[in-house]
């Protein structure tokens, strides 16, 4: 099934009412990763679990900002953290998130040559 047949499947039914709440839902989501930062981070943990401190050396920021960004994608359910002692751990939660965002970079990319 392709994407979008796959969207107009899971929409098709739902009065305007829901749609409005979807909308606004996307919207925030699409908020969430509207930050260079967000992304960057995102980019760093693709590659596979990692601490808050492999995060602050691969993406060369300060704790206090690295930390911010770690809690609002978490809080949006796009990465999962869990604690191993006083170390906090981030893997990727969504994979179709991490999916969309390197289609639009490729996009991009492809852009600039």
């Amino acid at each position: 099934m392709n994407p979008k047949s796959k969207v107009k499947k899971a929409t098709s039914n739902l009065p305007p009412e829901a749609m409005e709440k979807i909308f606004v839902q996307v919207a925030e989501y699409f908020n969430v990763l509207s930050e260079p930062s967000r992304l960057r981070i995102m980019y760093v943990i693709c590659g596979g679990e990692k601490s808050v401190s492999e995060v602050l050396e691969l993406c060369g920021s300060s704790q206090a900002n690295v930390s911010r960004h770690l809690s609002a994608l978490h809080k949006a359910g796009i990465l999962l953290r869990r604690k191993e002692g006083t170390t906090v751990f981030y893997s990727i939660a969504d994979s179709a998130t991490v999916e969309m965002c390197q289609t639009v970079c490729a996009k991009i990319a492809e852009s600039l040559h």
